[in-house]
């Protein structure tokens, strides 16, 4: 298969790129690239082949990756040759950059899915759901910030529906369920690895995560009371307590505590080993570029998880003078347990620690 990088723009498809970086995650959007070329013709004054601000695709290969806009253009050169360079990211950049547009300032009902097609269709962004995922829960109300941006509202609606929000190669955004697409092969030293390495961390890890509650009746501005729940990290192994206090309310709070916990210690363990490595190919045995959310197989010595699957959390496709490469981020399945949030604020100031309760 050639492994060659196209852009179309302005109604020409153009190659010869020698210096590659494209890159998607499975966590945020938008993708971006970054891609030049170089000539030899110092005396040549053609028209501008493509220029910041033109609608965009990229391909590689045959396959379409990112969907959007050109950010930069770069010219350049000496007595010898010129050069151009590009910079440019998904059509989602958009909700990334700009700032969300709500006739009232205030949404009365919806799921993450209605919410977040009524913010990104003001930028002409398509929003759909994808891997088998559900639009969540109904918000009932939820005041929007002034000068926020589409992509943090739409951030937390898909934390609060249990979901990852990434783009895909036609500039549509995903709500998507973690981890359902299986790679074809894997990261496999001896095989397919030219370099890696493991973080084994113990950095923000705690043995006990106590989360608390502040219980309040939202339509008469009462005080209530607070609730603990304490959960244990049994791979700690020293005395590390770490407090996290929710300035939110939910219908059930004691329920949603005991999730927050839960969540704070799995989250936390995921997080602690990150897989990176530099593979000979930008594709798998089957010939699919290595694409975010998928679930890789793993083989490395000092992975002390041992093999099995991880997520791909970011995937870089590269080519230089040192060759082709795809660089992977990958993490264990937990290190993606999407945080429960709720949306409506508390003061945190009203919650007393549990050893200074009487």
């Amino acid at each position: 298969m050639t492994e060659e990088l196209y852009l179309t723009a302005r109604g020409r498809r153009i190659s010869g790129w020698t210096d590659i970086e494209v890159t998607l995650r499975a966590d945020g959007f938008p993708g971006e690239f970054d891609i030049a070329m170089s000539w030899k013709d110092p005396v040549t004054k053609g028209a501008v082949i493509a220029a910041a601000g033109d609608p965009c695709q990229v391909y590689l290969g045959s396959d379409l990756v990112i969907s959007g806009y050109i950010d930069q253009d770069i010219g350049g050169g000496d007595a010898q040759s010129r050069s151009l360079r590009l910079t440019g990211r998904g059509k989602t950049q958009d909700l990334t950059d700009c700032g969300a547009e709500w006739a009232t300032g205030q949404q009365i009902g919806g799921d993450a899915l209605s919410i977040s097609q009524k913010l990104a269709a003001v930028y002409g962004i398509e929003v759909v759901l994808a891997n088998g995922a559900s639009a969540g829960p109904t918000v009932t109300q939820w005041a929007l910030n002034y000068g926020e941006t589409p992509a943090a509202i739409i951030q937390r609606l898909a934390q609060n529906a249990g979901l990852l929000a990434y783009e895909d190669s036609t500039g549509r955004l995903l709500l998507a369920n973690v981890g359902t697409a299986q790679a074809a092969s894997g990261v496999v030293y001896g095989q397919n690895v030219e370099k890696w390495s493991v973080q084994h961390s113990m950095h923000e890890r705690f043995s006990e995560i106590v989360c608390s509650s502040y219980t309040v009746d939202v339509a008469t501005d009462v005080g209530g009371s607070t609730f603990f729940d304490t959960q244990t990290d049994p791979n700690v192994p020293r005395h590390r307590r770490k407090y996290v206090f929710l300035e939110s309310v939910a219908e059930d709070a004691n329920a949603f505590a005991i999730r927050k916990a839960k969540w704070e210690v799995a989250r936390r363990a995921g997080r602690s080993t990150v897989v990176l490595a530099q593979i000979d190919s930008w594709r798998d045995a089957a010939g699919a570029l290595w694409a975010p959310n998928t679930l890789v197989p793993v083989s490395l010595p000092a992975n002390r998880l041992g093999a099995g699957a991880m997520i791909l959390a970011e995937v870089r496709f590269r080519r230089g003078p040192d060759g082709t490469h795809a660089d992977l981020v990958l993490m264990p399945r937990e290190a993606f347990t999407i945080e429960p949030i709720s949306l409506l604020a508390i003061n945190a100031g009203d919650i007393t620690p549990p050893e200074a309760q009487p």
